[in-house]
């Protein structure tokens, strides 16, 4: 079969592949974008009903004006020349029981009204606040560090981003906790919990940190146009600079030969090949799909299966054409949430198991923000609730996988069970709506409802997810799937990778594009936002002495070339002292990487204090350890293998890691087969670290 042949070519034309698009055509590359659908955007897009545009998801994008994270993409993609973005302020209001609260997009205005309601908590409030601010700098720090290629070690990085580390490890419930006590006002605060799918007890803290920040301090911003604009803008750009995008072709396959992704195949029969592929796609269709078990480690293919299993949210939204005038009525809400408690986690219950009737919602008004959505005398509005995708088993098809097959007879939509509960989840909404707006009913001349089925049709995302998977504390960050993947030439981006958001889909095709121009260019790279960014030193070892530096094994006698240890291994860098580390850390190695031909662990003993006529004894006392832990070992494991000392004689090893004091603090560091260093800790619980940074060469 001919194919066209391309620098790079980026599956799927959501805002994180178009960002990477633009960014590669800018730079000079080939490329080739393939849409499944028949517009770009993913989630940033519109559809028409006679005169009314209605926004598919947006309802309103963080860091888009001078100083957020999200403008620097804006105005280097050169969608700040091609969009008009009208800033909102008020950002939102939510109505509870018995209060309305006015969420300003200047943060001091916010607080001062969050004062104004709960005096009581002035001293707390405040200090949230702070600590948030703070928080949000330091992730900014750390992104610039990333660009400058000024990251510190994992050692050091509790001393730099001391705060943000902190709230990458807390729910956001223990993070506010620490300040606010007041269970109305935790409310309040959290209003924001369903842009991020998960209660405060659940959601990752800086997760809700980044961009609430950025909302509150850089503005709250609509494009003119609606998100459909923001993607054709991005489009455009990427063909002034000769990309392409293709639309209506869904990729079926990865070709890979020699563990390198050399073409990708779509269902109409295309076949082009590249250098280079970044998939905006969902990783378990692109990792297990399209590129096919038999090409993967078998602990990245339980990752990937484990982010399967873990898909966020997805939701419930109805859109409304109405013969109604609200600007004209006054009506003052761009976004206005109804909430019948106070408690989010009871709201969440409600929204999963499908009582809509009570569940909260927002409703958001277009017409201010949007001019021309809707034709003189009319609005457009949106109501959305978060919703499950095995509500009323999978919202009545059983479960049946062909459901999902637009040509199969059982497809969703001809089943009458699902579109009787789509009618009642969508009625329940505009009742609820209608206590806010009186006689919204009358004034109906176009209603759609989306449910989690929609979403899966048009972003054949697994469970109509719409923040990629789960974004709790421990399926973040250094724990959520890396843009890297085990074949070298292909990159993932999107939700499933940085989390869900806009602003944050966008600087994910920033990172990978990054990464794929230095993997072209034979650099080393550092991702914008990704933790392994901040390992020390990926690369070329810049100690000279490394580059050939050999120890030899206590016993075995086996010689290893820490340059070129020709598989992944770890180092525990320990003194007599700090001996216990080395058994701590085999064993949460070990339990996770079983086989020597896993990993490689490897404890480096740090000799240097011993004076050189104690030397022998020194010998004769680890050949002892080392014949009492070989009887230890299970049959059929050969201690040459499992029980690797590697006396350091003069210390030149910790030295060549930038380590000291290792007879208070033992270090691990971990080395790719080809021994460049893939992270370096002194801190913490080494065991666990060590598992946390081998999983980034996955």
């Amino acid at each position: 079969m001919s194919a066209e042949k391309y620098d790079a070519i980026v599956i799927g034309a959501g805002l994180g592949g178009l960002s990477a698009a633009g960014y590669l055509a800018q730079a000079g590359k080939k490329v080739l974008v393939l849409e499944h659908h028949t517009v770009p955007g993913g989630y940033a897009h519109e559809f028409r009903r006679g005169k009314y545009r209605f926004e598919v998801a947006l309802h309103a994008l963080d860091g888009a004006g001078p100083g957020g994270w999200a403008y620097p993409a804006l105005s280097e993609l050169e969608v700040l020349d091609q969009v008009t973005f009208q800033r909102m302020d008020p950002f939102y209001t939510v109505r509870f029981p018995g209060r309305e609260i006015t969420a300003h997009a200047d943060v001091t205005q916010y607080e001062g009204e969050l004062l104004r309601h709960f005096p009581q908590e002035a001293a707390g409030i405040r200090q949230l606040v702070d600590a948030m601010l703070t928080v949000f700098f330091e992730v900014r720090r750390f992104m610039v560090d990333g660009e400058l290629g000024i990251r510190p070690s994992m050692a050091q990085m509790p001393a730099r981003y001391p705060h943000m580390l902190t709230a990458m490890s807390q729910t956001w419930a223990e993070f506010m906790g620490q300040y606010i006590h007041d269970p109305e006002l935790q409310g309040v605060f959290t209003t924001l919990w369903a842009y991020y799918g998960l209660p405060p007890e659940r959601l990752s803290a800086a997760t809700f940190i980044f961009p609430w920040v950025s909302y509150h301090l850089f503005g709250a911003y609509y494009p003119e146009g609606g998100s459909m604009a923001l993607s054709r803008a991005l489009e455009t750009t990427i063909q002034k600079y000769g990309g392409e995008v293709r639309y209506k072709q869904t990729v079926t396959k990865i070709e890979i030969e020699d563990g390198q992704a050399t073409a990708v195949l779509t269902d109409k029969g295309l076949r082009a090949e590249a250098d280079l592929v970044i998939s905006n796609a969902n990783p378990p269709d692109t990792m297990l799909k399209f590129v096919g078990r038999e090409h993967l480690p078998e602990r990245y293919v339980a990752k990937v299966e484990d982010a399967l299993q873990k898909p966020a949210l997805s939701n419930l939204v109805v859109y409304l054409g109405l013969e109604r005038d609200l600007l004209a009525e006054g009506w003052p809400y761009h976004e206005l949430f109804l909430a019948e408690t106070y408690e989010a986690a009871e709201d969440y219950e409600n929204m999963v198991n499908g009582r809509f009737h009570k569940a909260g919602l927002v409703i958001s008004h277009y017409d201010q923000a949007d001019p021309g959505c809707a034709p003189a005398g009319g609005s457009v509005i949106t109501l959305t609730a978060l919703a499950d995708w095995d509500y009323a088993d999978q919202w009545g098809t059983g479960g049946d996988p062909a459901a999902l097959d637009p040509n199969s007879p059982t497809y969703y939509r001809k089943n009458p069970q699902y579109q009787e509960l789509k009618q009642a989840a969508g009625d329940a909404l505009i009742d609820r709506a209608e206590t806010a707006l009186p006689g919204l009913r009358e004034a109906i001349k176009y209603v759609e409802v989306a449910t989690p089925l929609t979403n899966y049709r048009y972003s054949l995302n697994p469970g109509g997810s719409i923040y990629g998977s789960e974004q709790t504390v421990d399926n973040m960050y250094l724990n959520r799937l890396s843009e890297k993947t085990p074949i070298s030439n292909l990159f993932l981006a999107g939700a499933w990778v940085t989390g869900g958001g806009m602003s944050a889909a966008l600087l994910s095709g920033r990172s990978a594009a990054r990464r794929a121009l230095a993997h072209m260019d034979g650099a080393p790279d550092a991702p914008l936002m990704g933790v392994d960014g901040a390992v020390e030193q990926r690369g070329e070892s810049p100690i000279p002495h490394l580059q050939s530096l050999t120890l030899t094994a206590v016993q075995s006698n086996r010689e290893i070339n820490l340059k070129a240890p020709g598989q992944t291994a770890v180092l525990i860098c320990h003194t007599q002292d700090t001996r216990e580390a080395a058994k701590t850390v085999n064993l949460a190695v070990r339990r996770q990487y079983p086989l020597a031909t896993d990993v490689m662990i490897a404890s480096v003993i740090d000799l240097s204090g011993i004076p050189r006529m104690f030397r022998k004894i020194a010998e004769s006392a680890m050949e002892k350890a080392y014949q009492k832990m070989a009887a230890s070992l299970p049959a059929g494991f050969d201690p040459a293998d499992y029980l690797l000392m590697l006396p350091d004689w003069d210390g030149a090893v910790t030295q060549a890691f930038g380590l000291s004091g290792v007879a208070k603090q033992a270090a691990v560091v971990v080395l790719d087969a080809n021994g460049d260093i893939v992270g370096v800790s002194q801190e913490g619980d080494l065991g666990e670290t060590a598992v946390k940074i081998l999983s980034l060469i996955e």
